[in-house]
């Protein structure tokens, strides 16, 4: 995608939303990177939350406004 979004001129960042990908559960160092980034924002993002590296289809994809 950003590839794509950089093809057009424009800033990928400024169209996708922001991502992370945790891996190892509460002790990834991703999964902090979320939590401080949470915690600094107004918190009224929407989360999309997608489980684990072998589903597929949508399945167990769920929405949330809170941690």
């Amino acid at each position: 995608m950003r590839f794509y979004y950089e093809a057009l001129g424009q800033d990928p960042f400024i169209a996708l939303p922001m991502t992370f990908h945790v891996k190892d559960g509460l002790e990834d160092p991703e999964f902090s990177r979320f939590l401080n980034h949470y915690n600094s924002n107004d918190k009224q993002n929407i989360w999309i939350i997608k489980p684990g590296e072998n589903t597929n289809r949508g399945n167990g994809i769920s929405v949330s406004k809170d941690i």
